[in-house]
This record gives C-alpha cells, structure tokens and sequence, in this order.
C-alpha cells in the first residue's frame, strides 16, 4: 500500500476517535427489518473505516495486479525482440567475418537470411552491398547501400562503403560529392578529407588537391611523423601542379608552385631541378645556376651540378664555383662516394682545357675496376685522338 492510502486511512482513524468521544451514546444498527443491534457509535465508525481500508487496499491491488500484468507482457515482448535481435547480430558478425576471410558467397548466404528476417537492417544492407561490389554487381550494391542510407542517413560507415563502391565503380564524381557530405559534416576528421584528395587525385584536379591537403596538415599537427610526410606531399602536389602549368604555357605560374613546392619541402629535388630548368628556359641562366647548385646543397643529388656542368659547358661560363663544389665533395665523401665527384670534376677539367688537373687528379685517384675512370685518363693522355671516345665516356658519366 502506498504512502497516501496509509496517511488517509490515519486520518479516518482519528476523525472516528474524536466523533465516538464527542458521541459516547450507543446507535441503533439495522442489519434486516427484523434484526436491530445497539452498538456504540465509536464500533460502528471503526467498522466504517476498516470496511473503506479494506476496499482500499482491494482496489489498490487490483490496479497492482492489472499493472504488474502489462509489465510482464511488455518484459516478454521486449524479451522477444532483444532475443531475435542478438540473433540477428551474431548472424551479422558472422557474415562479417566471412567476408573479410573472403568467402563471399557464404556471407552473402547469412546476410539474405539476417535481411529476410529484418528487411531494414543497415549493417546487412550495407555489407551486402560490399559483398556484391566485391562481385562485380556494383549498382545493385549502390542501391542497398543507398536504402541503408534512408534508414540512417547520418551513418557514417555506411558512407564510407557507399564512397568505396563509388570508387570501385569509377563513379568519381558521385564519390566526390559523397565525400564533400562526410566532410561538411565532420570537419574535424582527417579521414574524409584523405578520401576526398585521393578522389581528386584520379582526376588530377591539383587545386582542388591543394585545398584538401592545406585542411589535412592542421588536423595531424600533433602527430609529427605523418605530419612531415603529408608536407612532403604537398610539396609532391605543388610540383605536380607547376609542371601542368608549365606544359599549358603558363610559365609564371609553374614558376610559382615550384617555390611552393620547396617552401613546403626544401628537399624536394624534382623541384630544384625543374626550377631551374624554368628559368633556363626563359633566358635565365645565371639564375638557373643557383638554383641547381641550391638543390645540390639541400639534396645532394649530383644530377644538379650535371645539369650546371651541362650549361656552363655550353655557354662557355666560369667553371671555378662548380669545380670548388666538386672539390669540397672529393674532400668530405668516402673514395667510394667521392669516385663520382671525381669522374665529374675530371670531365669538366678536360671541358675547358686544363688537361693537366684532369690527368693528374685521375692518377691520383685510379681504381683496379672502375672502366670510365680508365677511358677518361686515356683521353686526358691523348686528348687530340679520342674526341668521339670523350663524348661517349662523358654521356656515360652523366648517366651513371
């Protein structure tokens, strides 16, 4: 019995009190016509009372007992489903399973069977949808995933499988646009955001690439290792983005990404290397120079000072900076390393005449096994009868 039925029936209890001291008489009770009882009046409320606690505390129960009957059925129903539901899920996980081991077809089984029983079901729709992209049958996967999106229209797994099948289709576009949602949507996840630049990538789309990659490096700041590589991308995307440029004959703006490129990544020797190449091409020479002989200092890759040897060579310039960076090499690489140095400096020596530094500087440094470094000194020996033989040997040592 609740709390208000006990204080009301109080309540009774002592109004019937104080009205029986109020009216000690006895009253006359009628039970029949013919049957009279005198009892004192307090008796007759007490009576009164426990008959209106009785049908209270019935009534009470009765409700109880309606109530407890409708938690039961609710509990029972609510049994029922979370039993079925448990069943589907593990049907679900195994099919899941299956599918990741790579046995489509039993997957595809249990996911029939999970989907006849909950036609809605947005894992199954979706994974299904996985399975027959798996197979080939793209648009019947597009369409489960699309009705998986319908019933929830916010999940993001099943965007994500959408976008893939989108991607396996080479429905770039719809991929995009599918993307473009998850991002505006979560702008604060990188992930989207590297589907989305590797969507843009199939198409080439460098700005559009750049615009995602400029929104990657903030979200992965505190992870410095991924950092530095997205950057480096970056500066990959902006090179990419100069040459496209360079081709459509927009030479200022090609110019342009190529210093995007090494601000981004001063190691990118790609970048050094065309730098240069642009500004020879616009009559800039001296300024193509430093270029090459700045992204040999931030990349040491040799191929730089091949190109500066190349053009001093044609132009007739100063050979001496390139011959101190040789030096300086020689002097600070191991033999092995510096062999290739030395083959360089020797070809340049015997470029602008000074046959005596190139026959010395080759006796000083021979090898038992090294052929071009032999062929090279045979022609600083008798330079006047191997003129066709030097050319050969030197485009061997540029390439090698």
């Amino acid at each position: 019995m609740s709390l208000k039925h006990i204080v009301v029936s109080l309540l009774f209890v002592f109004f019937s009190i104080y009205v029986a001291f109020l009216n000690p008489h006895e009253s006359t009770f009628h039970l029949t016509q013919s049957q009279t009882f005198k009892l004192p009046t307090v008796i007759i409320l007490l009576a009164a009372v426990f008959t209106g606690v009785l049908i209270s505390v019935v009534i009470f129960w009765t409700f109880n007992l309606k109530n407890a009957f409708a938690r039961w059925k609710s509990a029972f129903r609510k049994n029922r489903v979370e039993k079925k539901y448990h069943r589907l899920q593990a049907l679900f996980k195994k099919a899941e399973n299956l599918f990741l081991c790579g046995r489509l077809d039993k997957a595809s089984t249990l996911l029939d069977k999970v989907l006849n029983a909950a036609p809605n079901h947005v894992e199954a729709l979706s994974l299904k949808g996985r399975v027959l992209c798996a197979e080939g049958e793209k648009s019947q996967a597009v369409n489960l995933q699309k009705k998986a999106l319908t019933e929830d229209p916010q999940n993001i797994s099943v965007l994500f499988d959408l976008a893939t099948t989108y991607a396996d289709a080479e429905q770039t576009d719809d991929e995009i646009n599918l993307l473009k949602k998850i991002h505006y949507e979560n702008p604060k996840a990188a992930q989207p955001l590297f589907r989305l630049r590797d969507a843009y990538l199939k198409k080439r789309d460098w700005k559009n690439i750049l615009i995602c990659q400029d929104k990657i490096l903030p979200l992965i700041k505190n992870n410095k290792e991924e950092w530095s590589e997205e950057l480096k991308n970056k500066s990959r995307y902006h090179y990419a983005r100069g040459k496209q440029q360079w081709e459509q004959d927009r030479r200022d703006l090609a110019i342009s990404d190529f210093k995007q490129a090494l601000k981004a990544w001063n190691k990118n020797f790609d970048a050094h290397l065309f730098l240069g190449d642009a500004y020879l091409e616009t009559g800039k020479s001296k300024t193509a120079l430093k270029k090459w002989f700045a992204g040999f200092e931030e990349t040491l890759n040799p191929i730089c000072l091949i190109r500066a040897q190349k053009v001093i060579g044609l132009e007739e310039g100063d050979p001496q900076e390139l011959i101190n960076i040789y030096k300086k090499n020689i002097d600070a690489n191991p033999p092995q390393e510096s062999y290739k140095y030395i083959l360089l400096l020797a070809v340049l020596y015997l470029e602008h005449g000074q046959v005596e530094n190139a026959k010395n500087l080759l006796e000083e440094n021979q090898t038992d096994h090294e052929l071009l470094g032999s062929l090279l000194l045979t022609h600083a020996r008798q330079p006047t009868n191997n003129g066709s033989n030097f050319d050969l040997v030197k485009e061997a040592i540029f390439g090698h």
